[in-house]
């Protein structure tokens, strides 16, 4: 088997990107939406469909950030969480989740076929699978409780996977697509019927009053209303950063074997997770495969992972060449359920968008549709599953509390640690590690022709130190999240200015 060296979506190779222009100067609309991605661009084409004026600043490029590094899948079957959102909330809530995400869903659907957009979307149907005989109760009650709840489930025990199962929550009638080819002509249309695109533009705060002002690294938007939709929030208000968790995982994709392909979309309750679906390629049928998921910050070697990952997906599918390989990240909240809504009690026009917990293809759909209705003051039933003003005892203060043990440890216990090496000559090429230089902890890195690139060891978001990771050569924040390039970067928030350099030893 063969892998590739670098580190490239699928997504992100087989699509042109996007020039839109950097903001300069002062712009004046309704609504400014802050993140370009799935949720923010289906917010802001949502909006200008109602008559909104709309403009949307993108730190990077449109389409590249965490939606451009997705597997794609379009489904209500998020694994086993309608048995998880009955105990942890009721029935009635547990069927709004499941009506909201088949929404979002649909209005997908609907806008492929009405624009035309030509984005690779297909109709499957999606199976939640276990192997483990111990697990198969637990799958017969998902299928039962999604049944029930309205959705179109039901409990089989064969599927079209090369390996038997014991069981599995089958969906049917769900979809998938190239999310960038998709997202890009939202985005055309937005722009030909009047709404602004700012790409290369970083939010550096948000003024909230009446109208609000969000300042950017290069000009202002002067709007009504802002919707924060950078995937991890970016302002530290209403404590959401002590609400959601952080994680990564990787993903392999290769063309299956001549003459071979599947039908379907997967995914095991397993610890180390696989998401299986297949996608059209130009020499084949593209396998891709997600799984190995980590606390962002928390592992030593995602080098590994990968490694496991890739001869898990050759062994099972007869797989002779890796093309492609990337990660991800996702965020939880601390029930479960995204956030979607007034940011926090004191807001009446700061509006957020996160925590989707991988799922973000139908949670960036319905975002749109009820960021919308609430900003035109319109009534939603989704709107109080979904409020992040919400607090829920049944799941909140357990996941609180485990997330701020993390962030004591990141802030003050790895601050106490010793570097990680003596010297920065035990540093290789290629490879990173916390180092004392000139008799301070640095966050150092050697690139391929051996000079180092020197940073502050703490994440400038609350000052946690960060970590190396050796696939990606990023330091990611083992805290909220946050992820710096090998100069300093932001790549993920909630951090928005990047590492301090610095001076290299003398």
């Amino acid at each position: 088997m063969t892998t590739p060296t670098g580190l490239t979506s699928y997504w992100m190779d087989s699509c042109p990107g996007s020039t839109y222009p950097r903001l300069d100067g002062e712009v004046r609309v309704d609504v400014a939406v802050i993140g370009g991605g799935i949720a923010g661009l289906c917010t802001a084409y949502e909006l200008m469909r109602r008559g909104k004026t709309v403009a949307v600043v993108e730190a990077g490029r449109i389409a590249s950030s965490v939606t451009g590094y997705t597997t794609a899948k379009i489904t209500s079957l998020h694994t086993t969480i309608y048995s998880e959102l009955v105990d942890n909330f009721d029935e009635d809530k547990a069927r709004l989740y499941g009506e909201s995400q088949q929404a979002g869903l649909e209005r997908i659907a609907t806008l492929v076929d009405a624009l035309g957009i030509d984005c690779d979307f297909e109709r499957q149907t999606a199976y939640t699978y276990v192997r483990e005989q111990e697990q198969v109760q637990s799958i017969r009650d998902e299928a039962e409780t999604a049944a029930r709840l309205g959705l179109p489930a039901s409990f089989v025990t064969e599927t079209e996977l090369p390996f038997p199962v014991v069981g599995a929550v089958r969906f049917d009638n769900q979809a998938q697509f190239h999310p960038r080819k998709y997202l890009l002509a939202l985005a055309e249309q937005l722009v030909d019927n009047g709404g602004q695109i700012f790409e290369q533009t970083r939010m550096l705060e948000v003024d909230d009053g009446e109208p609000c002002t969000v300042h950017c690294d290069g000009g202002t938007v002067v709007a009504e209303d802002v919707v924060l939709a950078t995937h991890y929030p970016v302002l530290d208000r209403g404590l959401m950063f002590a609400r959601l968790t952080p994680h990564r995982d990787v993903v392999v994709a290769g063309l299956l074997p001549e003459g071979q392909d599947l039908q379907g979309m997967y995914i095991s309750t397993e610890s180390a997770t696989h998401s299986v679906r297949v996608a059209p390629h130009p020499d084949g049928r593209l396998l891709i495969v997600g799984g190995e998921p980590w606390k962002t910050g928390h592992e030593e070697d995602v080098e590994a992972r990968y490694d496991k990952l890739a001869a898990w997906t050759s062994e099972t599918f007869g797989i002779d060449e890796i093309r492609y390989r990337w990660s991800t990240q996702d965020n939880k909240s601390a029930d479960g359920v995204p956030y979607i809504g007034l940011f926090h009690p004191g807001t009446r026009h700061l509006y957020v968008a996160a925590g989707f917990r991988g799922w973000g293809m139908t949670n960036g759909a319905l975002t749109g549709l009820l960021l919308a209705d609430l900003i035109q003051g319109l009534e939603s039933p989704w709107a109080e599953l979904y409020d992040p003003r919400r607090v829920n005892p049944l799941t909140s203060a357990k996941d609180f509390v485990k997330l701020q043990v993390d962030a004591v440890k990141g802030l003050i216990g790895d601050a106490l640690k010793p570097a990680e090496v003596d010297s920065v000559d035990e540093i290789g090429p290629g490879d990173g590690a916390i180092a004392r230089v000139n008799g301070d902890k640095a966050a150092v890195y050697r690139d391929e022709d051996g000079a180092l690139h020197c940073l502050s060891p703490r994440c400038t978001h609350l000052g946690c130190i960060v970590h190396f990771n050796n696939a990606e050569k990023s330091w990611d924040c083992p805290c909220h999240g946050s992820r710096f390039d090998r100069d300093g970067a932001v790549l993920q928030g909630p951090a928005n200015t990047p590492l301090e350099k610095v001076e290299p030893p003398s």
